[in-house]
Parts: C-alpha cells; structure tokens; sequence
C-alpha cells in the first residue's frame, strides 16, 4: 500500500516543476504565446480533474452494484420458524389463503361412493316419473340407469336424460343425443350419407334442451306444460323432415340415373313437401286408365309430406283414456282439470301428431298392405315401383275390360282373347293382354312400369311381323287407347295386306302402295267408291296394295280389306294412270261353280264375302286362284 501523503507529495512536486518550467519560458514568448500557453495549462488541469472525478463516480457505482448482488448471498438466511412447527407438528401448512380451497378440484369418489349416487339419482328420477312427469304414448317404454333414463324410437332416435338442479327444482338436462335414421341397404341408392356432424349435432340437442325448458309464465296465467312430451314432438318431426330429405336426394339421384327422362322431383320451399312426377307427366293411355277415386290432373303425381294431424276430438271420451296412456305421474299432474284445459291436454297428448304421408293422385289409397315408407328401409324407388307397377295394371285391366265390352265386334273380326297360360305362350310381364290376330299369331300387350309406355310383343309359335307394324300399334295404343279394338283389327288388317304382298312377289307380282300410283280422285271413287272414309274423295281405303303383272304391265289386280273383307278388282291404267277399264272381281262367285261338287267348299262360301279368320294356307289359295282366274278372262 502507498502511503497518501507520498502520493501528494508527488503530486505537489509536479505541479511545482510544471509552474517553474512555465516561469521560465514564458518571458521569451510574445503575448499571444503567453496566453495560450497559460490557457493550455489550466484547461489541461481541468479536463483531467474532470475525468479522473467521472473515473471516481462510475467505480463507486460499479462497487456498489457489486455489493447488492453479491451481499444476498454472503449473508445467512432467516429461518420460518413458525412454518417448520407447523410442518412438523401437524403434516400440513396451515396459514394458506381458505379460498384456495374452491379452486380445488373435489376428491374423487370411490366406486362404493360412485354406486351409491347413481342408485340415489335413479330414485329420485323414477319417483318423479311416477308423480308429476306427462310422456307421450309414444315414449311409454324406458329404462333407468346410472342416473339417467333413456328413451328410444326405434329407427328414429335414442336420447339419455338425467335430472339437474336443486331439489325443489330440478331440471330435465339431454346428456346424450344419437339419430337412428337411415337409408336402405343395397339398390343403388344406400350410399346417401345422411349422417350429422358434429356442429349439426350440437345444434339439435341445444334446440332439443330447450323445449324441455319451461315457457316465461305471466302472473295469472298457469299454461300446461309437458317437457317431454315437446321434446319428443321436436325430435320426432326433425326424423321425419330428416327422412323426407332423404327420399328427396334418393329421388333426384334416380332422375340422374335409372329414372333419367320419366322423373321429376320437386321440393317445395318450406321442405315438408316432396311432388314426383313419374312418366314424364303421362300419356293419354295412363291418364285414361287411373284409379277412380284419382285425379286426371294429378294421375301420375306422387306427393310425400309432413302431415300435421289436429288431434282433437271429444273431450269426455278421450280424456280418461289419454291420462292412462301418458303413465302414472298424468294422473296426479292432471288432476283437477277444467274443460279448457281438458281439451288442450287432449290436444297435446293424442297420437299420431305429425307422420309422412303419401298421396297418389289426390288420394292416399296406395292399393297395398305393405308399408311403403318405413323408416327402418326408405326407398323412394320401392314406392315409385309399386304405384307405377300398379298403374301399369290399370290400364291392362281397362284395356281387357274395353275389349271384353266388344266382344261381338271381336269375333266378327277375327280377334279374339287369349289365355296365355292355356295355350302354352310365353308371358314376359304379368299382367298382360294377349289377342290372337290371326291363325297362331298372337300380340302381347303389356305397360311398361319404368316409362308408362304401352309395349306390344309377338308371342306365339307363329313368325313374326316384325317392328314396324307392332310399333306402330304402340303408338295408337298410347295416344288412342279407348279404341283398341279398332287398332287390333288395323294390326290384322296390316298382317293380312303384308301376307298377300309377300305371296305375289313369289308369283312375280310387283306389288305398289296407293301413293305410288297418283291416281286421280274421279278414278280413287271409281276405283273404291264409299269404301274411304274421308270427305275429300281423294284418299285410298287403309289397307290396300296394286299388283302389277309382269307380262301385261297396264294390268294390275288391287286388293283391299275393308271390315275384315276381302274385296278386288282387276283394273287398265294408261300412260297417263287413268283408268281405262276396271272389273270387280267376285272371288266366291268363281270358286262357287268350280268347286260344287266339293263338300267342304258350299260351307265356305256361305257368306258373301270370305272372312280373313281362315288359315293363312287357304287365303294363299284364294288370293292367288282369283289372280290366275281373272288373267285367263
């Protein structure tokens, strides 16, 4: 250590030889110099005054932060004496703020202590069942459990309720809320996901929980209140829309897919009413042929909705008999009852409130036993079969009933019912029509279910005639159904002229339809006469063909059927296709004198026009012995 008085001494001395060594030199310098070497030497002085001063201050300040830091440590603790007693005395710090112990969680219950609540709240949900609750018939069965009570509907939802609050007043509060509606299995339209999600989910049980509670009660106005009966109608109407949604999107996917073209679907903006429009709107044949009781407007119109039935009725009868359906707690809660509070209790418990119902045609007659909207396998396709298969029937049955009025006009004509089963035929559809037309011809009529389009069908062992004729039968039958009988015997008349056709190509006759010939109207009367049934005395008879000889190429033998009637003439055109020379051909009256001594012909040739009910080989054999006859005249 350096002794402080060396150190000024030091210091004294310095500045002693710094002032004699400026007395020395300052005499030989001029003014300026003077001055500024004395200024240099003061402020020289002060700057480091100055700065070994701040040197001082920022040293002190370093110790001292120093000291704080490091005297905590240097220094011996002071010891909780009073924490320590308590500590090990009683196992416990007792002087912790008491309202720490609310933030705490409980102790957790033991299974004994878990047991015995969940028997405790199970008598006391089963005591208030058994006093003061009102259930819907609907809802009678229940079970109670680990102090809850589940309700469920089938096929439509489960739901677990317990009781919360005090014990003057408790609550009903939803714990658990599942939906069991769904789709059918299988058939193309299973995969529709119809399942909620969970925000879905919580809105419905949040709208549920508050039908369960009470309605703000005005001072004088006691209003009955059901809490389970209004959550059961809350959650039995949203399964119901919910099922209503799910016929709609199976719907549109079936007009997307296999019902492309024959179905509309319509949803109206309220969502509780579903219109299917089958068939395109229908033909003339499915509006003539409907149910009675429907309407023609609305005949192949499918309406499903959400019903909403009143319930009310007689008040005296009902009463007693609804109170024993809503279970024992109904008898205490509504006793003591006036009338106008009898009838809404009536209204609120009669059963069933809201349910899908289905009308075809303005009627809600289906014509079955089944149940075609269950909820356990919804199906729009299945009922869109049945309806469209049972008007399919409809109007086979009315096409038989029709045919079997004309009767006498059948038989004249040559048609005649078939029993497709009796006469071995092979039947695609049932039910179906089958007409015998000619000699082992026979046509199946039948209505197909999918589009309502009547379908006509060759059956039998005889050959076909191909598409065109029954097509064309098709289209008469759908656009003039009430006339049937008249488009049979077209049918036969067509099959009869295509026989005769066919038959003269093979003895070189080359056969031309009447709009081939451009005949004059004089000659088309001349020719036909009456037998057109246009006023315009310009069109020919329906069925009729010219065949032209090959050798005598201005003769040609026209044959017609008219009224199941063969009749002929043998006619001259010249260039200009007018008639020259023309002579009736009475086929009977020739084959009458050449056949005499036959015993099987003068039965034949009763009548005076040959009837085309005979066998095709017969009619071969009379068509073309007129030809040969009148060449050889």
């Amino acid at each position: 250590m350096v002794p402080l008085r060396t150190l000024v001494g030091k210091l004294v001395h310095k500045a002693h030889a710094d002032l004699m060594t400026l007395t020395d030199t300052l005499p030989s310098m001029s003014d300026v110099e003077k001055k500024r070497q004395i200024l240099t030497y003061i402020t020289l002085n002060i700057m480091a005054f100055l700065a070994n001063q701040n040197k001082f201050f920022q040293d002190t300040v370093d110790y001292l932060h120093k000291i704080h830091t490091e005297l905590p440590a240097a220094r011996v603790r002071e010891f909780d004496i009073l924490t320590a007693v308590d500590v090990l005395t009683t196992g416990t710090y007792q002087r912790m703020p008491t309202k720490i112990k609310d933030m705490l969680p409980p102790d957790p219950l033991t299974d004994e202590q878990v047991l015995e609540t969940f028997q405790n709240m199970n008598d006391v949900i089963r005591m208030r069942m058994l006093t003061s609750e009102v259930l819907p018939s609907p809802i009678q069965t229940y079970r109670i459990e680990n102090g809850r009570i589940y309700f469920s509907i089938e096929n439509e939802f489960e739901v677990a309720l317990t009781l919360m609050g005090h014990s003057n007043d408790r609550k009903w509060w939803i714990v658990s809320l599942n939906v069991l509606v769904k789709a059918t299995t299988g058939g193309g339209t299973g995969d529709i996901d119809v399942s909620l999600n969970d925000t879905q989910k919580q809105h419905l049980r949040n709208n549920a929980q508050q039908q369960l509670a009470p309605p703000p009660v005005e001072e004088d106005n006691h209003s009955l209140f059901f809490p389970l009966v209004n959550m059961y109608d809350y959650l039995h109407l949203f399964c119901l829309n919910m099922q209503l949604e799910m016929l709609y999107m199976q719907s549109v996917l079936l007009a997307k897919t296999r019902w492309t073209d024959q179905l509309k679907v319509q949803m109206d903006q309220t969502r509780t009413k579903l219109v299917l429009v089958y068939w395109a709107g229908g033909s003339p044949a499915s509006k003539w042929a409907r149910p009675t009781d429907q309407q023609m407007d609305k005949s192949t119109i499918i309406e499903i909705l959400v019903s909403e039935d009143s319930g009310v009725s007689s008040v005296r009868d009902e009463f007693k008999g609804l109170i024993q359906k809503a279970g024992i707690g109904a008898s205490i809660q509504l006793s003591g009852l006036d009338n106008v509070e009898k009838s809404k209790a009536v209204s609120a418990l009669k059963y069933p409130k809201n349910q899908l119902k289905v009308f075809w045609g303005g009627s809600d007659k289906l014509y079955t036993t089944t149940k075609l909207i269950d909820s356990s396998n919804l199906s729009a396709e299945q009922l869109l079969l049945h309806i469209t298969g049972y008007h399919g029937k409809c109007i086979i049955r009315k096409f038989r009933k029709t045919l079997e009025s004309q009767q006498q006009f059948l038989e004249e004509n040559g048609l005649h019912l078939a029993d497709g089963h009796k006469e071995g035929l092979v039947i695609n559809v049932e039910p179906s029509l089958i007409v015998r037309y000619r000699h082992q011809r026979y046509v199946s009529i039948e209505s197909d279910s999918r589009t309502g389009r009547i379908k006509a069908f060759e059956t039998g062992g005889g050959c076909s005639e191909g598409d065109g004729k029954l097509r064309g039968l098709e289209e008469k039958l759908n656009n003039d159904p009430e006339n049937i009988a008249q488009h049979l015997l077209w049918l036969r008349s067509e099959v009869v002229i295509r026989e005769v056709i066919s038959l003269a190509k093979q003895l070189n006759l080359q056969p031309y339809h009447p709009s081939q010939m451009n005949l004059r109207p004089d000659d088309i009367v001349k020719l036909f006469g009456d037998l057109t049934n246009s006023t315009t005395k310009s069109d020919y008879p329906p069925h009729c063909v010219f065949l032209q000889f090959s050798q005598f190429e201005d003769w040609y033998f026209v044959v017609a059927t008219v009224k199941n009637e063969f009749l002929s003439w043998l006619c001259c055109f010249n260039l200009y296709q007018v008639i020259v020379d023309m002579i009736y051909v009475d086929c009977e009256q020739m084959w009458k004198d050449q056949f005499i001594d036959h015993d099987q012909i003068p039965e034949r040739l009763e009548t005076k026009r040959r009837k085309l009910s005979t066998t095709n080989s017969y009619a071969e054999e009379i068509v073309f012995s007129d030809i040969f006859h009148a060449i050889d005249k």
